[in-house]
C-alpha cells in the first residue's frame, strides 16, 4: 500500500493557486518540479548565501559575470549609443550584488533611468529591491513578477522607455549567471525576450559549458543548490526523507545535468487545487527531476555552431562571444537579426 504524504501547509501559502496547478501537474505528468519553483519560501535565504559563498571564493563564475559586465559598461561607455539614458533589464535578479557595480557607475554617470527586476519569485523581488535600495537610495527601482517560459516580457518593460518624453531611453537587457540553461524550452525564452527588444538595444547573457571531449561529466551535487531545492520541495510534499534520496547526474541522452528526487517507497499525495482534489501516485523507484542545466558543447577552438543556431532561430544575432576557458563559461552580448 502506498504512503500516503501529508502536504505541509507551507506549500499552499509559499505559491499561487495558480503555481500550485503547474507544480502539480508537472508532477503528475513529467515527474518534474521544475528549478524555476525553487526560488520561494525558505529557499530565498538559501540563494542569498550561495551568492555570499560566490563572492568570498577566490574564482568563481559570479566573479567572471561581474567581469563580463564591466567590459559591457566600458562598451557602451566607448560606443556611439543612439539613447540618452538606459534601462538595465535584470532578467533573473536572484543575485543583487552582481549588478551592483554597473547600477553604481549608471547611476554615477547619470545615465541610468530605472533598474527593473524581472523574476519568478516574489522574495527573489523583495531581496532585490531591499538590498540595491539600501546601497543606492536614489535607485528608481522596479520589479515584476515574470515566467520567463511561458509569456513575453511585461509590456511595462517596454513603456518604461517613455519614462522622460524628452530624452531618448533604451532598454539593456541582462540575463547572467547561468538560468538560460535550466529552462526546458531555450529558444522560446529567448523569443519571448526578443519580442521586447529594440534592434539597437543588446541583450547581454552568460551561462556555463561543457568542452567536447570533457571526461569529468559530474558534479558535486551535495553540494550544489540543487539538493537544497530537493530537501525543500520532500519537506513541502510531506516526504520522509528515508523513503527517497537525492541522486546528481550527468544525462548523456539529453545532454546536460540533472539533479532528483528517487522514491524508495510508493507514495500517493492529495492535492487541493481550486477545482477540487487532484490524488498524484509515484513509485518505488520513480525519479522526480528538479534541476536541469543543459550543457552546450565547445570544440577546442571555442567554437559553439549549436549555440549560433540556436540563437538565429529566435531572432538574434550573437556579435560577441567568449568563453572564459578556466571555468567553461561563455558571454555573450546580441541584437535582433
Amino acid at each position: 500500500m502506498a504512503i500516503s504524504a501529508s502536504i505541509h501547509p507551507e506549500f499552499y501559502t509559499v505559491f499561487s493557486p495558480e503555481k500550485i496547478a503547474e507544480i502539480v501537474n508537472y508532477l503528475d505528468t513529467e515527474k518534474e518540479i521544475p528549478f524555476k519553483f525553487c526560488y520561494q519560501g525558505n529557499m530565498v535565504k538559501e540563494w542569498e548565501d550561495f551568492n555570499e559563498a560566490q563572492e568570498k571564493a577566490r574564482l568563481s563564475s559570479a566573479k567572471t559575470d561581474d567581469k563580463f559586465l564591466k567590459n559591457i559598461c566600458i562598451h557602451l561607455f566607448q560606443a556611439e549609443t543612439p539613447c540618452d539614458r538606459w534601462n538595465i533589464i535584470d532578467i533573473g535578479a536572484g543575485n543583487p550584488g552582481l549588478v551592483k557595480k554597473l547600477v553604481g557607475t549608471f547611476l554615477d554617470s547619470n545615465i541610468l533611468n530605472s533598474y527593473i527586476a524581472l523574476d519568478i519569485s516574489q522574495g527573489i523581488l523583495d531581496m532585490s529591491r531591499t538590498q540595491l535600495t539600501e546601497w543606492f537610495p536614489q535607485l528608481n527601482w522596479q520589479g515584476y513578477l515574470w515566467d520567463f517560459e511561458r509569456k513575453t516580457i511585461p509590456e511595462s518593460v517596454a513603456e518604461r522607455r517613455s519614462d522622460r518624453p524628452s530624452e531618448k531611453i533604451e532598454n539593456l537587457y541582462l540575463y547572467i549567471g547561468g538560468t538560460f540553461c535550466n529552462v526546458k524550452d531555450r529558444l522560446g525564452v529567448l523569443k519571448n525576450i526578443g519580442a521586447r527588444m529594440l534592434p539597437s538595444e543588446w541583450l547581454c547573457i552568460s551561462f556555463g559549458v561543457d568542452y567536447i571531449g570533457s571526461k569529468n561529466k559530474e558534479f558535486d551535487f551535495k553540494t550544489h543548490i540543487s539538493s537544497a531545492a530537493c530537501r525543500y520541495i520532500i519537506k513541502l510534499l510531506g516526504i520522509d526523507p528515508k523513503d527517497v534520496e537525492i541522486l546528481g547526474y550527468f544525462d548523456e541522452e539529453w545532454g546536460g545535468y540533472k539533479t532528483g528526487i528517487v522514491f524508495n517507497e510508493d507514495y500517493e499525495f492529495k492535492f487541493n487545487l481550486q477545482e477540487g482534489e487532484k490524488i498524484v501516485y509515484l513509485n518505488r523507484g520513480d525519479r522526480v527531476t528538479v534541476y536541469r542545466f543543459f550543457s552546450y558543447a565547445i570544440e577546442s577552438d571555442t567554437s559553439c555552431p549549436a549555440i549560433f543556431e540556436d540563437f538565429r532561430k529566435a531572432g538574434l544575432e550573437i556579435i560577441s562571444y567568449r568563453i572564459e576557458a578556466l571555468l567553461s563559461r561563455v558571454m555573450i552580448v546580441c541584437q535582433l537579426l
